[in-house]
């Protein structure tokens, strides 16, 4: 067996599917802005469906204000707009009193100085980025319930660093970490481009981003990489409207047992209601998981246990965006993780 401490493992909910909420409240009036674009209609949707919240108000780009916002009366604000547009927006609106779940990039990495060369702007309120609670929901031990700023991670760094970190003490960082990610178009979000267009994308595949992909140091923050550990993160285009297929390649520190892998996964999302782990050998596919909030893993050992590869599987509108943030709003109001997402 390996010689990884258990108990630096984290128990993946502070909450149990079936506990109640806290409280006497019963509906949460929420607000989205972005609601046109692909995660902002999933996440409106599931809104108007959620047992404790109520939809005060969507706004598309071009009707937000923050004055319609304030006379919304909303408690809580999903920003599904554009990495620029949460980083001017979203001081704003905690500054009139309401919490931000914000489903961009804009305060996902925790070094300002990053911002330049991987987002394209700088960072004017680095001391939000100490202070958004980082939302990888199986993750997250409590920080929720008292935050006012979720940072909603990346589509693809969700599927990886679901697949990875329960394996963090195991993989070898002298050896190259290889992630070969699959995302459907809709992971681009609505545009008028050429590029995405019916007629490039049937039939055709193809990768985008190498070493210059926005997820990169999301992934390695997720995983504690650093800068000196090769990382070689590849994303491609498919030609399909939804879903993430992300195949990892990692070496482990020494030889490890289908059991060991198997018992690390369990041990952390026990209570983890969105996450699937495979039995050994199997490997998931995007069929299994479109259309869902729940993250699908598998493995494969190689070389007498040496390497594996681990292929995850998620819907990039739901786990990888808007059925994350939900949990991440069920949890920061004491609901039951399940909440409307089932």
């Amino acid at each position: 067996m390996t010689s990884v401490d258990l108990a630096q493992l984290p128990v993946a909910s502070d909450q149990l599917p079936g506990e109640p909420a806290t409280g006497n409240r019963q509906l949460v009036k929420a607000a989205v802005a972005g609601a046109t674009g692909y995660a902002g209609a999933e996440l409106s949707t599931i809104l108007k469906r959620h047992p404790h919240a109520e939809l005060v108000a969507e706004f598309s780009s071009e009707s937000f204000s923050l004055d319609a916002l304030k006379a919304s009366n909303a408690e809580v604000v999903f920003l599904a707009t554009p990495n620029e547009v949460s980083a001017e927006v979203a001081p704003k609106v905690l500054d009139l009193g309401m919490k931000v779940v914000d489903l961009s990039g804009a305060f996902r990495l925790r070094q300002a100085g990053l911002y330049p060369k991987w987002y394209g702007f700088d960072h004017t309120r680095p001391e939000l980025l100490d202070e958004a609670a980082y939302g990888l929901t199986e993750w997250c031990n409590g920080e929720l319930k008292k935050a006012r700023l979720v940072a909603n991670p990346g589509c693809y760094p969700t599927s990886i660093l679901l697949a990875l970190r329960p394996l963090a003490y195991l993989i070898d960082r002298e050896q190259p970490l290889i992630i070969d990610a699959k995302s459907g178009v809709s992971g681009a979000g609505k545009k008028s481009d050429l590029a995405y267009s019916f007629a490039e994308l049937f039939g055709n595949f193809k990768a985008y981003g190498v070493g210059s992909h926005r997820h990169e140091p999301e992934i390695r923050q997720g995983l504690h990489l650093g800068d000196k550990a090769t990382l070689v993160f590849v994303a491609h285009l498919l030609p399909c409207v939804r879903g993430i297929l992300s195949t990892m390649h990692v070496g482990f520190t020494h030889a490890v047992s289908d059991e060991d892998i198997a018992h690390l996964y369990e041990k952390t999302y026990a209570n983890a209601p969105f996450v699937k782990i495979l039995k050994p050998g199997q490997l998931p596919e995007l069929k299994d998981v479109v259309n869902t909030p729940r993250a699908d893993i598998g493995w494969k050992l190689m070389q007498g246990g040496r390497r594996a590869v681990i292929v995850s599987v998620i819907d990039n509108l739901l786990k990888g965006a808007a059925s994350q943030a939900v949990q991440n709003f069920n949890r920061m109001y004491g609901f039951p993780e399940t909440e409307g997402l089932q």
